[in-house]
């Protein structure tokens, strides 16, 4: 009876998820932990078939074909480390850089739960990135469209950067999209793009807004040809957006997915 007690708790861990020491349930990231257990099994794969995560992979191992063992990648706003523990089953030296609490602490449970020394998170704001670096790959997914200087922090990342930098972002539409609330288009930093209303600024929405901003109460979405200046303007020799992030190309372009979403993968080479 006991054993089947014990049968019938891990197979109701596999199927309502994991929870950070704080009770907190994972609302992103699907990892599999070393026991086989998922942290959101409600998701439709593991993180590790997202196509973000398969493109990313994919284009690391041909900037480096003799292989990743001691390169190093810095993950910004790791959120719920999904992506960093990924880089570290390359074989690649892990950093995730996570501000948020509630974040940070998913990030240390999946850390206790795997087998990967060459994995770990830091509590921190990622405008404090030069503290770290400097680093081979930097990964920078979901984080951009959340600030107010994004040309800035592209000349930061930049700074820290060795060899390859890969964004994945939303960008400023050049017509509206109904799907987000933006602005008329405006100029920041010297390039065109749109502001988003991302809180307001309240320790509370800090603290509960997840998937926002930090210290900005608004963002500024680059538009597409600003962002590939900025990333060239930088000091990245070689440009360009890469387009096997999108999970079915010729669909994504077909009925409109692509112009819908305005996000894709931008990449920027030494």
């Amino acid at each position: 009876m006991k054993l089947f007690s014990s049968a019938v708790s891990r197979v109701k861990k596999m199927l309502t998820g994991k929870e950070a020491t704080d009770g907190s349930a994972f609302t992103a990231h699907n990892i599999i932990l070393d026991d086989g257990t998922q942290t959101k099994p409600d998701a439709k794969h593991p993180i590790s078939l997202h196509p973000w995560m398969i493109s990313a992979k994919n284009l690391i191992e041909r900037i480096y074909p003799n292989g990743v063992e001691g390169v190093s990648i810095v993950d910004l706003g790791c959120l719920e480390g999904g992506y960093s523990v990924e880089f570290a089953r390359m074989g690649m030296d892990s950093l995730g850089i996570e501000v948020r609490d509630t974040n940070f602490r998913k990030c240390c449970y999946v850390r206790d739960h795997l087998s990967l020394p060459n994995l770990r998170f830091e509590c921190d704001d990622v405008w404090n990135l030069d503290k770290y670096g400097p680093f081979d790959v930097i990964f920078c997914v979901g984080l951009l469209y959340h600030l107010d200087r994004p040309r800035e922090f592209i000349k930061l990342m930049e700074s820290c950067c060795k060899k390859l930098l890969i964004i994945n972002t939303h960008f400023a539409p050049d017509e509206p999209v109904e799907a987000f609330k933006l602005s008329n288009i405006d100029v920041n930093e010297g390039l065109s793009g749109r502001w988003f209303e991302e809180h307001d600024g309240s320790e509370k929405q800090k603290k509960d807004s997840l998937w926002a901003s930090w210290e900005n109460c608004r963002s500024f979405w680059l538009r597409r040809p600003d962002l590939l200046f900025a990333l060239k303007d930088a000091g990245f020799t070689l440009v360009f957006e890469q387009f096997d992030c999108l999970e079915n190309i010729r669909r994504a372009m077909a009925d409109g997915v692509y112009a819908k979403l305005v996000r894709s993968t931008f990449v920027g080479i030494k």
